[in-house]
């Protein structure tokens, strides 16, 4: 940086240095041409003198005597092609600046030829390019060295900077970079690195955390088919026996395929996969068919459902259903038996939302949006069917869609739903969200 501005110094005093050499340059020459024109004007004048006496030799004498102070000048003076007079030096060399006059009206059978020495000139041009040559390169180097101080302090703050950074990594979780010590320039950069190791703090969390629930939700579907191989081979079996094993081995083989294909899935959500939607132009159809698939879930605990609202938007149906299906799963697991689940499909500012509300125990307040973390369950026991991606799914498939999640739980109620980003051209069924579509115990139609 320090050569760069020096070069960049040197360049625009160079232009300038330039500029004032042709400016002095051309104020000599109009000095000179000046000065040949005001002596070309007084031999005229005497010769016009000389001209009405017709005595030539007073005009010898008078110019002789002129030319013998003015050492400065040279002159030839021609008459009809005839030298009548010659004063000073050789004016033909590079020291002298020599201009042919030509005649006049008045006399045109005077030639004249005028010349003025410009060797003090010279010098003096010679001496100021020296000068401006010599100063462009002091100052250059001046403002370099300056610069390279100022630059050098400058940079102090990203340099103590650095050195706080070498700090900071794995082993020393939770360390953050102090905000206040670089100053105001610093500190949005300072404060973005902060939210940078934050993240990646998070992230390596939930990696490692990541890590260890694979290894134990594969672990006790694993342990299952292990021991019941070990226990089966131990003595011999009849064929039903064997058969009642391989169903068992079975579920638990779909169980992992399960737990391998949710975990893809979210790894390709992961990488930014976009939803590939088509035009839904009620999104309370699908809705509908995931309520009438779980109509025989919702029977176990003799429970209602509602489904309310209805808005056109564009989604990926299959992963809609999905995720719904995955909510409305949750909740019959949470809900009171004979109460009433709701879902709404809801037109807000950021996109369609749908929301499956159930009465039951209220989610933890610390919990808050941990829900849709993988493998996590309020009930860390990990007990029963459930693995923990159905709410980690629903946000995968918010996210493909543009969208978001949200959970809400108090007073007995609990709320989780998705959104779907808006699209130009959605819109509400305005009369479809007044009606309500009700699916009384015990199944029926809807």
């Amino acid at each position: 940086m320090s050569l760069w501005l020096a070069v960049q110094t040197f360049f625009f005093l160079a232009v300038s240095s330039t500029v004032i050499y042709v400016v002095a340059d051309w104020t000599l020459k109009k000095s000179q041409e000046s000065e040949i024109l005001r002596h070309e004007g007084m031999i005229r004048s005497l010769y016009g003198q000389a001209q009405k006496s017709g005595d030539l030799q007073e005009l010898r004498a008078e110019l002789t005597e002129f030319f013998r102070i003015h050492d400065e000048l040279a002159v030839q003076l021609k008459l009809n092609g005839e030298m009548i007079f010659e004063a000073g030096p050789d004016a033909s060399n590079d020291n002298w600046r020599q201009e042919h006059m030509p005649p006049t009206a008045d006399a045109p059978e005077l030639d004249l030829i005028m010349a003025v020495r410009v060797t003090a000139d010279r010098q003096m041009l010679s001496t100021l390019a020296i000068a401006l040559v010599l100063v462009s390169l002091a100052a250059s180097l001046v403002a370099s060295m300056v610069s390279a101080r100022l630059v050098r302090r400058g940079l102090s703050p990203l340099r103590a900077l650095a050195k706080e950074t070498q700090e900071v990594g794995p082993h020393a979780s939770g360390k953050r970079l102090n905000e206040e010590a670089y100053g105001t320039e610093m500190e949005p950069f300072v404060h973005q690195f902060n939210l940078l190791l934050q993240r990646a703090e998070r992230a390596y969390q939930q990696l490692e955390s990541f890590n260890a629930d694979v290894a134990h939700e594969l672990r006790t579907p694993l342990a299952n088919l292990i021991g019941e191989a070990e226990v089966e081979l131990g003595r011999p079996r009849n064929a039903e026996e064997l058969r009642e094993v391989l169903l068992s081995n079975l579920e638990e083989a779909r169980k992992l395929s399960a737990i391998v294909s949710d975990m893809l899935f979210l790894s390709r959500a992961d990488r930014g996969v976009i939803a590939r939607t088509v035009q839904v132009n009620s999104l309370c159809e699908p809705t509908l068919e995931v309520v009438e698939f779980h109509e025989a879930l919702l029977e176990t605990k003799d429970l209602r459902i509602e489904v309310k609202g209805d808005a056109q938007v564009e989604a990926d149906v299959g992963l809609v259903k999905r995720a719904i299906s995955n909510l409305l799963g949750n909740a019959v697991q949470y809900a009171r038996y004979g109460s009433r689940i709701r879902i709404d499909i809801l037109i807000e500012s950021d996109g369609t939302w749908i929301d499956v509300s159930n009465d039951g125990p209220d989610i933890p307040p610390e919990t808050g949006d941990k829900i849709f973390e993988r493998f996590y369950r309020v009930d860390r026991s990990r007990t029963g069917a459930n693995y923990g991606l159905g709410l980690s799914i629903v946000a995968a498939i918010a996210r493909m869609h543009g969208g978001a999640t949200r959970s809400v739980s108090h007073h007995g109620t609990t709320t989780v739903g998705f959104s779907i980003a808006s699209v130009q051209g959605s819109r509400a069924f305005k009369h479809r969200r007044s009606k309500v579509h009700e699916q009384p115990p015990g199944g029926g139609g809807t």
